[in-house]
């Protein structure tokens, strides 16, 4: 690396007289990070852009938890909604655990969690109607408007995630279509379950209507157009298990399961397999218990949080 200053030096010389006035593109632009210090360091100027000053009133965290239950956070503060913003909306999920995930997932956005109980019945009554999801949104926005006063734009890309039970609000708004056009993304940790079709149960005959909106969000997603992203376990059920739901989407889409590429997640959980087509993405997982279940919620931000923060960079 001691012949880079050089480099850059002879570059400035070449590229920096007076009479050169045609727009360039930064000197750093493709550069590691690593590389642009070692070069700052040899030159004694910066070729980083500068960090805005930090500004209390808009840079520090925000954490609001309402009356309702929700809890909204803004790891990076005010700032994130001074412009149009990005917007992931978790149901059935531990706070402590997503919080963190997603503060670590560097994605510059506004994550909200909204847990109403045990069972699926709950999130999908709470957004069986019309109207709800948007009114979800609105009340989201009034929140924001209350952690930072005079500071919040519009939304703008959206993503829904849930764990366990809380695929019911998400099926429920992906199957109003216009709601689910303004779906960007869905993140769903072994929680994508279906009923069979009635006499069907012994040859696992999946009830086409209670997956059919996540069968046309998969069409989105292998085109590219949206980001879908699920985990399953190995727990059997006594309706279709996240494997099974997992089987049929892959069947579908024309998707093979392939060995597992990334490492354990965390201790004890075991890839199985994987399917990838476009942007629609499963993951298997090894594990039949209420411990192997819960490690999909805690792994959240290993499995499914990079494939957001990769669309949404």
């Amino acid at each position: 690396m001691r012949s880079i200053p050089a480099l850059v030096l002879g570059y400035l010389t070449a590229i920096g007289g007076p009479a050169d006035e045609t727009p360039r593109a930064p000197l750093s632009a493709g550069m590691t990070k690593p590389a642009i210090a070692e070069i700052d360091q040899a030159l004694g100027f910066g070729l980083a852009p500068q960090a805005s000053a930090f500004d209390a009133a808009l840079d520090t965290p925000k954490r609001l938890v309402t009356t309702g239950g929700r809890v909204i956070s803004l790891p990076n503060g005010c700032r994130t909604v001074s412009r149009p913003f990005d917007l992931l909306i978790h149901f059935h999920g531990a706070p402590p655990s997503l919080e963190p995930a997603f503060e670590r997932s560097d994605i510059d956005g506004v994550l909200v969690i909204l847990n109403l109980g045990n069972g699926s019945g709950r999130y999908d009554e709470a957004f069986r109607y019309a109207g709800s999801f948007d009114a979800l949104l609105q009340r989201t926005q009034m929140a924001l408007h209350d952690m930072c006063p005079n500071a919040v734009s519009s939304i703008g890309r959206i993503g829904l995630s849930a764990w366990s039970a809380g695929y019911g609000a998400v099926f429920r708004i992906l199957d109003q279509q216009r709601d689910a056009a303004r779906v960007d993304a869905v993140l769903l940790a072994d929680g994508l379950h279906a009923s069979f079709e009635p006499g069907g149960r012994a040859e696992h005959r999946i009830a086409v209507e209670q997956i059919a909106p996540f069968l046309t969000f998969a069409d989105e997603a292998v085109a590219g157009k949206k980001l879908f992203a699920l985990t399953h376990s190995a727990i059997t059920t006594p309706y279709a298990s996240t494997t099974q739901t997992a089987d049929f989407l892959l069947a579908q889409e024309s998707v093979d399961r392939a060995a597992p590429t990334a490492p354990a997640p965390r201790p004890g959980m075991k890839p199985t397999s994987r399917g990838d087509s476009g942007n629609f993405h499963v993951m298997g997982f090894d594990g039949a218990n209420e411990q192997a279940h819960c490690d999909h919620l805690h792994a959240f931000g290993d499995t499914l949080l990079p494939y957001l923060k990769q669309r949404w960079r």
